[in-house]
């Protein structure tokens, strides 16, 4: 039952620009983005890659269309192909451009393939209800896909549907299946200051934010928060929002602006659609909390706050921390360990998150 990885990288990426196989998502090439999710489930990964200069960037074993100007089907078929010469029982391909389909999706979706033996695709919106360049593909499915081909019958999903694919719950989020087509859909460079409560979060990202401006950066910052209301009883804006049932207020002046509303039915957007959204013109964002969310992280783990950090200081480097901030240097940290009292703490923080992110 061995499992080929394939990163779905052939296309021209004519809307970006430039090619999204090497585009950036916190400093971190889409394709290696990618590699390192289908590496936990997959027992080998390759990149289907047309284009020689993208491939000799790509730090993965590359292959080209088999047959050209095919389109998505023309990568899978290559992946196919490949898969069925070296002994794979199937391919889980996923796009480059689909940089939000975690690790814990890629496995729900090689579950399924191991108990069903049949195609199995996430479960998303119309037009067909799944996503068809994100899933299990059996070797058994390559001979129909030749027909299709030779055919010329194109359209990705009408051709995985002609498999009866299993529909799998991912537990992926509202959105996490977008693909990024325009540079816009990428956020700016971002990473996160966690820790446990006055561990001295703020201060530290208060410093970093001082030292990053004093740059020449054009940096923004993020706060994560419970139950906070920016809008006064009464006030206009509150009858705008509360009285009106506007979704959203944006207060402007000449000072400044704000922006209040409700997350809606949707529920709270993820980190990186919120930096899209409405902080896009930011060189770089200091981001306070979110420890969930897939960027570069720093940890302050003061020990008269909490006895035990946030992060594994084992698994710390694997959990997407630059270095952690702490009075207890001696757990076995696998990134490095810098004085929480150090006068040049922010500039050593600034340093680490220019080199990973810029």
């Amino acid at each position: 039952m061995s499992l080929l990885g394939a990163i779905l990288a052939g296309g021209g990426s004519r809307r970006f620009g430039s090619p999204k196989t090497l585009a950036r998502l916190h400093g971190k090439p889409l394709w290696r983005v990618a590699a390192e999710r289908l590496e936990t489930v997959c027992d080998d990964v390759v990149a289907v890659v047309n284009h020689p200069a993208v491939a000799q960037a790509v730090e993965v074993e590359t292959l080209p269309d088999r047959r050209p100007l095919m389109g998505p089907l023309g990568g899978i078929d290559a992946a196919l192909y490949r898969a069925r010469r070296d002994g794979h029982r199937a391919v889980l391909v996923v796009a480059v451009d689909m940089p939000w389909v975690g690790t814990a999706a890629l496995r729900h979706l090689a579950d399924a393939w191991r108990k069903h033996r049949r195609v199995c695709l996430p479960r998303a919106g119309p037009p067909f209800g799944f996503h068809p360049l994100c899933g299990v593909y059996p070797t058994t499915s390559l001979a129909r896909l030749a027909r299709a081909l030779a055919a010329r019958s194109l359209e990705a999903g009408a051709f995985a549907q002609s498999l009866d694919p299993v529909l799998v719950d991912t537990g992926l989020p509202a959105g996490a299946l977008r693909s990024v087509n325009r540079p816009g859909d990428l956020p700016p460079p971002a990473f996160s200051i966690i820790g446990n409560k006055k561990s001295g979060k703020t201060t530290l990202a208060v410093a970093v934010i001082g030292e990053l401006a004093r740059r020449g950066r054009r940096v923004m910052s993020v706060k994560h928060g419970h139950h906070f209301r920016l809008d006064t009883r009464g006030s206009d804006s509150w009858r705008h929002r509360h009285e009106g049932r506007a979704e959203r207020v944006l207060l402007a002046g000449p000072d400044g602006f704000a922006l209040m509303g409700d997350w809606g039915q949707e529920g709270e957007p993820s980190l990186d659609l919120l930096l899209a959204r409405h902080l896009p013109e930011a060189e770089i964002v200091v981001v306070e909390g979110f420890r969930r969310a897939r960027v570069p992280k720093v940890e302050i783990h003061r020990s008269a706050a909490q006895p035990e950090p946030v992060l594994n200081p084992e698994r710390a480097e694997a959990m997407g921390a630059l270095a952690v901030v702490t009075d207890r240097p001696g757990l076995p940290w696998s990134v490095p360990v810098l004085d929480a009292d150090a006068p040049d703490l922010a500039a050593r923080v600034s340093d680490l998150a220019e080199a990973a992110l810029l």
